[in-house]
């Protein structure tokens, strides 16, 4: 139900932090929702009365511009939480990407476990910890001055998550909610796109999937900086 990178051993993919019966308590206070394609999950700005544990599928937490944009401000995944809030709200809204399966906690619950379950608390707490290693990761990304290179880092990023280190890559996201995560026009994303295919570092046989052709050239492109 709720999974984390290990601190140790480097990048690995996230593993369950949970133990069984944690899992059985979390799913007795928890409900099960399905949320369609392009559906948001929550608003930026509304009550933060729940919080939601991704189940199944794709979601993406972002911020709305006055330019009628967005920004990205990460992807999540079977096993991620969403539902910052602040002052009582959530922070970001929050998109389903795919067709997706979330666990819907209240607050009010959840806090009750943790008074009774210290071990649960710092569950969520490491998981907390792997988001914000997360959030570093697409800072460094950001750092980059090369659009191919960030998009290179992008995808290091979902494989690390897969943890299966295959050649090929699904990607749930648009190429447009990629250029918005990595601070790039679309026009941009698809030229660094482009760009790796012509150099025979990673091709594109379909506009969700990416499949890597020379594995040395792009993890040297991916290593960050």
């Amino acid at each position: 139900m709720l999974q984390a990178a290990s601190f140790r051993g480097g990048d690995k993919a996230p593993v369950q932090i949970l133990t069984a019966k944690q899992q059985i308590e979390l799913g007795s206070i928890s409900t099960e929702i399905a949320f369609n394609r392009g559906v948001r999950i929550y608003e930026a700005g509304s009550p933060a009365d729940f919080v939601f544990i991704v189940k199944e599928g794709v979601v993406k937490a972002f911020q709305d511009l006055p330019t009628g944009g967005e920004r990205v401000l990460t992807f999540l995944f079977a096993g991620d939480v969403c539902g910052l809030a602040q002052d009582g709200r959530y922070v970001n809204s929050v998109k389903a990407l795919t067709p997706t399966i979330c666990f819907k906690i209240p607050i009010g619950a959840l806090t009750g476990m943790f008074l009774r379950d210290s071990e649960l608390e710092l569950q969520f707490l490491i998981k907390m910890a792997h988001e914000l290693r997360e959030a570093q990761r697409q800072q460094i990304i950001l750092t980059r001055q090369q659009a191919h290179a960030r998009v290179a880092m992008f995808l290091r990023m979902l494989q690390l998550r897969d943890g299966k280190e295959s050649p090929r890559i699904e990607l749930a996201m648009s190429r447009r909610d990629i250029a918005r995560y990595l601070g790039l026009s679309d026009e941009a994303v698809s030229r660094a796109a482009a760009r790796l295919n012509r150099e025979g570092v990673v091709a594109f046989p379909g506009r969700h999937v990416a499949q890597i052709l020379d594995r040395s050239r792009f993890e040297q492109l991916a290593l960050a900086a």
